[in-house]
């Protein structure tokens, strides 16, 4: 892939010094989106990630965009460029980013971004159900959204809440994104696909 279409993000958002640490039971997550159709792409990437960090753990007072494994999620939109069009975020993330989401057909590697100084986790959206656009269960992810947006679901949208979930699981028995072993070990057991069934509410 062009690497000056990372390098440009990172340099923006402060990634080319290496990542702070997460403040106490809080992480940033970054969500970027490579490809074509890059702002709807990443407006309903976004909306699916956060209707899975919704689903869980939520309090009165929220200064978060949601939690993952019971820890307050903050989401940071890339590139900055295709952001136009993401609404909802309401926290207050950090410009270095603990994980990164990486979306799109392009390969980035963990080699690749610790050229830039990026020494967080990087993740790929990973493998979908089979059955993500079904609206037949009122419970279903695609009737959930449809619930919560007033639209079906794209792609874009379930591999955002795809993310999201890998994240919760990864996360939850670790109470936290450390150690960082254990949570990308996690993350590649769910890499072919997770049940969106379980654990919703």
């Amino acid at each position: 892939m062009r690497l000056n279409v990372f390098r440009a993000a990172l340099f923006a958002f402060g990634l080319t010094v290496t990542g702070t640490a997460a403040i106490a039971h809080e992480f940033t997550a970054a969500i970027f989106v490579t490809g074509d159709n890059r702002e709807s792409r990443l407006a309903e990437a976004v909306n699916g990630f956060l209707l899975a960090a919704d689903e869980r753990d939520g309090h009165p007072a929220e200064t978060s965009d949601g939690h993952l494994g019971g820890v307050d999620v903050q989401v940071l939109p890339l590139p900055a460029e295709a952001a136009g069009r993401v609404v909802g975020l309401t926290g207050s993330p950090q410009s270095s980013p603990d994980v990164l989401v990486v979306m799109g057909s392009e390969t980035l590697t963990s080699a690749t971004l610790s050229e830039f100084g990026f020494d967080g986790v990087l993740i790929h959206t990973g493998a979908l159900p089979d059955n993500w656009a079904t609206e037949d269960a009122p419970g279903s992810f695609a009737a959930r959204y449809r619930s919560a947006y007033g639209t079906a679901p794209t792609e874009a949208a379930a591999q955002g809440y795809n993310a999201a979930r890998r994240l919760d699981a990864a996360i939850r028995p670790l109470d936290g994104i450390s150690p960082r072993r254990a949570l990308e070990t996690s993350l590649a057991d769910t890499v072919d696909g997770i049940n969106w069934m379980e654990d919703t509410r």
